[in-house]
């Protein structure tokens, strides 16, 4: 059919309600496809990056615990190589930052 005589039959409102169901239909067929993919590709690459810094996060806090055992086993043997209190004051010390 010729746009002039869809005109004459159904008149201007219903011709240009006609083209607006078209173009919301390809708008809507847009947005299920496209984007949606875009979207799963955003969220997948968001999703690996968090795991990764929670792996990070937990193996910073395996070698900070590796660390303070170290540093506490130091400490131990130079307050028994020094044999003057040393080792009971750097407990102490140590025990007060733990608790913080």
């Amino acid at each position: 059919m010729d746009w002039i005589e869809l005109l004459e039959r159904y008149g201007i409102p219903l011709v240009v309600a006609g083209l607006f169901w078209v173009y919301i239909q390809k708008q809507q067929k847009y947005i299920n496809e496209e984007l949606s993919k875009s979207l799963k590709d955003y969220f997948g690459r968001n999703e690996s990056i968090l795991i990764k810094l929670i792996d990070n996060s937990k193996q910073q806090q395996i070698e900070l615990s590796k660390l303070k055992s170290y540093l506490k086993a130091i400490v131990e043997l130079m307050s028994a190589l020094s044999g003057n209190g040393l080792r009971d004051k750097f407990m102490r010390i140590m025990e007060r930052n733990e608790n913080r």
